[in-house]
């Protein structure tokens, strides 16, 4: 009976520990997390260096370091920790995509376009696969494959037809392949969603100066220039005057 007790004492310490550890790792992954959000890149790395030391297969952590390393364009170290957490995980769909992401950043857009396809293939949730497909677009578009981006586009919006994103780069997909009426439409949506911002203004003015509507443009120019786009302080000055 002694044994017996002293078994179970063990075993309730243990777990008791195991609890701790769990809650540990828990407050340590916020901790991360709020610090990403508060743009401490390398706090936040070393917080989830720190809960993989307890939990090396944490998923959460896993996914918070390579977050974080890919904040602080640390891109080596990002692919040295996409590597092992695919090696440990490797049907995991946003390790896959973090994976193309990198290859974005250094260029490799035909490896990432892989890895995206790769990666929706495993039928991710609609918000996942909304990022996949607007860094997959984003790839595209660098490689000039311009309708295959145009594709991924409309279907973040059939997805989500409220995505800033999406509007102001179809539109700028729009306007390399001439289609300038749909590029002043992309944009002008891109501006009712997220009127504080000063790109789809200027794209929208440079549109409208491929369809000959100068004033409409100086609009657009000007308001870009008041809203501290340089670019556009530009044009103003070479095709609206200095007013």
């Amino acid at each position: 009976m002694q044994r017996f007790y002293i078994a179970v004492v063990f075993l309730l310490i243990i777990f008791s520990e195991n609890l701790n550890a769990q809650s540990d790792i828990g407050g340590i992954i916020a901790s991360g997390n709020q610090k990403i959000k508060d743009k401490n890149y390398k706090g936040a790395a070393d917080d989830f260096k720190n809960a993989l030391s307890i939990s090396p297969t944490d998923t959460l952590a896993l996914s918070g370091i390579i977050r974080a390393y890919t904040l602080l364009e640390d891109y080596r170290e990002a692919q040295k920790w996409i590597t092992t957490a695919l090696e440990r995980y490797p049907e995991n769909v946003e390790f896959i995509y973090r994976k193309g992401i990198i290859f974005n950043l250094n260029g490799e857009h035909e490896k990432a376009i892989a890895e995206f396809e790769n990666a929706i293939q495993r039928k991710p949730h609609a918000e996942l696969l909304i990022q996949i497909l607007l860094n997959k677009a984003s790839a595209e578009f660098r490689l000039e494959k311009f309708n295959e981006a145009l594709a991924d586009f409309n279907k973040v919006i059939e997805l989500d037809p409220r995505n800033f994103n999406a509007y102001n780069y179809r539109g700028l997909i729009n306007f390399k392949l001439s289609y300038y009426i749909d590029a002043v439409t992309d944009y002008t949506k891109a501006i009712d969603l997220d009127p504080t911002s000063p790109l789809p203004y200027y794209n929208r003015g440079m549109s409208l100066l491929k369809l000959a509507e100068k004033q409409k443009a100086c609009n657009d120019f000007r308001k870009a220039c008041q809203m501290g786009y340089t670019t556009s302080c530009k044009m103003v000055v070479a095709e609206c005057g200095a007013r």
